[in-house]
């Protein structure tokens, strides 16, 4: 018997990808029920992950997943040759289910170019590992399904269920007390790393990071793993009590207000550096804006001229300065005079009075990010 058939256990889904790749002499891709790469391996340095990923994009358009599909691969129990189609300009292709417990975990494909020669017999020698690889994904399914529903109870559950959450994921095994900080993203797809746990949070992606202090390579790893094809991080405040993850959750969240409100802030905004945007996390939003959006805030908002809101906003955002904010606006120096002074009159306040300044200032930042009069709350 060829050695692949061997009652020999697969270690990993890497494992099983280099064993399956090394048997077939070709570059395999592994795919989950949604087409999406899980792992790939390939048989030549040439093959990158770009071009397999570049493969599957191409593979997988809504018209060629629809043949495919309709070829019966969704509940093959064998490998299946899914013939040309000429109307869709798919190409002929091999395919194994991936399967477990009678139900398909994923879809192992050859890459194009490397099916030529290989025979029926060498793909149903396969399938031994192929149950294995089947068992590796349920599992991890399960896992990360338990994982889901305890990270959501640690994050936004109310504070008994956090608590209890906490215990849980302490007493597993699976988290510990140590430092740890929280990044928010909008990126999906996560390097999974020693001391990194990601999970899908609703449209976000919660991110645990254990790290030894702030500066560690971990965290920065982490971010930088998230900040990929223009996606977005929040990076929480730094905690060692994992009944806090709650807390620096929603410090990364609100990060992302902040950059959904003011781009330049981004692509990472760290809670540590966000200024008076923090007192925006202290209370709901119904409650911070009751704070924030005095009497005097509010009709500047709520005036149908919005020169005079960009103007206040300009004015504040270059500390004052009255050549940096002509300059931006690019408007004449009397015509920032005479909008300052419709400002002072609208809104009953004195801009050469501290006291006034910090009102409006602290209003119109608050109160664009809790989704004041005449804007829209960013998340």
């Amino acid at each position: 018997m060829n050695q692949i058939g061997r009652a020999v256990a697969v270690a990993s889904v890497d494992d099983f990808m280099a064993r399956t790749r090394r048997h077939l002499g070709a570059s395999v891709v592994l795919l989950d029920g949604d087409f999406e790469m899980i792992a790939y391996s390939a048989r030549s340095i040439e093959v990158s992950e770009d071009h397999a990923q570049s493969v599957v994009r191409q593979a997988t358009d809504a018209d060629t997943r629809n043949w495919i599909v309709d070829c019966g691969i969704a509940y093959a129990t064998r490998p299946v040759r899914t013939p040309a189609n000429r109307t869709t300009g798919s190409k002929a292709r091999i395919c194994l289910p991936v399967r477990h417990g009678g139900k398909t975990y994923g879809f192992l494909f050859v890459l194009p170019g490397d099916d030529t020669s290989i025979s029926d017999r060498a793909l149903e020698e396969l399938m031994p590992l192929a149950a294995q690889a089947g068992a590796l994904l349920a599992a991890g399914a399960s896992e990360n399904g338990h994982l889901a529903g305890a990270f959501a109870d640690l994050l936004e559950g109310d504070p008994d269920r956090s608590s209890a959450a906490a215990e849980h994921l302490r007493v597993s095994g699976e988290m510990k007390d140590a430092d740890f900080t929280m990044l928010a993203t909008d990126h999906a797809s996560i390097d999974r790393r020693s001391g990194v746990t990601a999970v899908p949070m609703g449209r976000f992606t919660a991110v645990f990071v254990a790290h030894r202090d702030s500066s560690s390579s971990t965290l920065r790893s982490a971010v930088d793993s998230c900040c990929a094809e223009g996606s977005v991080v929040g990076v929480g405040g730094t905690y060692s009590d994992l009944r806090d993850a709650g807390k620096s959750w929603r410090q990364a969240r609100l990060c992302l207000d902040v950059i959904a409100l003011e781009p330049s802030k981004g692509p990472v905004a760290y809670w540590d550096r966000l200024g008076v945007y923090r007192l925006a996390a202290l209370a709901s939003a119904e409650l911070v804006a009751e704070a924030a959006i005095t009497p005097a805030v509010r009709a500047l908002f709520e005036h149908r001229n919005r020169d005079l809101l960009a103007t206040a906003e300009t004015f504040f955002d270059n500390g004052g300065d009255i050549a940096a904010t002509t300059d931006a606006l690019s408007i004449h120096r009397q015509t920032l005079y005479y909008r300052l002074r419709r400002i002072q009159e609208l809104t009953t306040l004195d801009l050469s009075i501290g006291q006034d300044r910090l009102e409006l200032h602290v209003g119109l930042s608050l109160g664009r990010l809790v989704g004041g009069p005449g804007t829209s709350h960013p998340s």
